[in-house]
């Protein structure tokens, strides 16, 4: 089988606070207050593929990490007070972005996150593959997420 890419956004947000990615989600209508900085970069690389997308497509998303700010944050509090969040606990939930994405996007196929790294950073174009050959999935959206703690690149990449 062929398959072919429609379309793809890439959302580089390097020296871009919390405040400003909130602001540009707002500008979408959607209230960032709760998200994690990690499921706003999602949010700002998949949205301007919305009118490309069908109800039944699946979403497969990949990232070496889900959420560093938000996983520190939970950390420090529980080692500080011995208490988490029950937010930032949820936050932390790998498959948080792509339940936001489906949610946002209004998308009804299978969604999956996956941890990945330099060796294995193609999973989930070729999973998503897998179920489109299976016509488990009609359409894909594949992505892959960095939300960076120490000054590299960071953003969302789409297609």
């Amino acid at each position: 089988m062929t398959f072919y890419i429609q379309e793809i956004n890439r959302f580089i947000s390097n020296k871009i606070d919390d405040k400003k990615l909130r602001q540009q989600l707002k500008e979408h209508g959607i209230d960032a207050r709760r998200l994690s900085r990690f499921t706003q970069l999602a949010l700002l690389g998949a949205l301007p593929l919305k009118p490309s997308l069908n109800e039944n497509t699946g979403i497969y998303l990949g990232s070496p990490f889900n959420s560093p700010s938000k996983f520190d944050k939970m950390f420090n509090q529980l080692m500080d007070q011995n208490l988490p969040s029950p937010l930032d606990f949820m936050a932390n939930i790998n498959n948080a972005a792509t339940f936001q994405l489906a949610q946002t996007l209004q998308l009804s196929g299978n969604s999956v996150f996956l941890a990945i790294n330099q060796y294995n950073f193609w999973q989930p174009l070729q999973l998503a593959l897998l179920d489109l050959e299976n016509c488990d999935t009609q359409q894909a959206l594949v992505g892959w997420i960095l939300e960076s703690d120490n000054k590299q690149a960071e953003g969302a990449y789409f297609g």
